[in-house]
């Protein structure tokens, strides 16, 4: 496990100690900063946020780059269909980054924004290159 991908998790576990389930605090972070996207997620119940939510967090947290590639090929092309526009990717991680630094508190330590700005970048370059392959 790398560096990054273990202060990611030990951050989501100072989260989950003091503030518990924040799926609907980074959506409701997420479409204050991106109002586009409330309006395309308006038909999506909590069960349809939460699993979408696991997705993310398995992201922010697996190493398999090797796979990574083409489960975003699938993502990317699916949303594309619902309007999905690229910069709302960038906007999602962010919002939960943010939601994550709030959430932590005193305890968030600028190893855990190096980690998590590291991660984000990685993936929004992947989800670049798949959004390019899917067109």
């Amino acid at each position: 496990m790398s560096n990054d991908s273990s202060r990611i998790i030990e951050s989501l576990e100072i989260v989950s100690e003091s503030a518990g389930d924040i799926t609907s605090e980074v959506f409701r972070t997420y479409h204050e900063d991106c109002p586009a996207s409330a309006k395309l997620m308006d038909h999506m119940d909590n069960y349809m946020l939460g699993r979408m939510m696991d997705q993310v967090l398995l992201l922010m947290m697996e190493e398999g780059e090797q796979e990574l590639s083409a489960y975003l090929e699938f993502e990317t092309k699916s949303h594309q269909s619902y309007g999905v526009e690229p910069y709302m990717y960038d906007n999602l991680l962010n919002a939960l980054l943010k939601t994550v630094r709030r959430a932590a508190g005193s305890q968030w330590q600028p190893v855990y924004q190096t980690a998590w700005e590291n991660r984000i970048s990685t993936l929004l370059q992947r989800i670049s290159e798949a959004e390019a392959v899917a067109h």
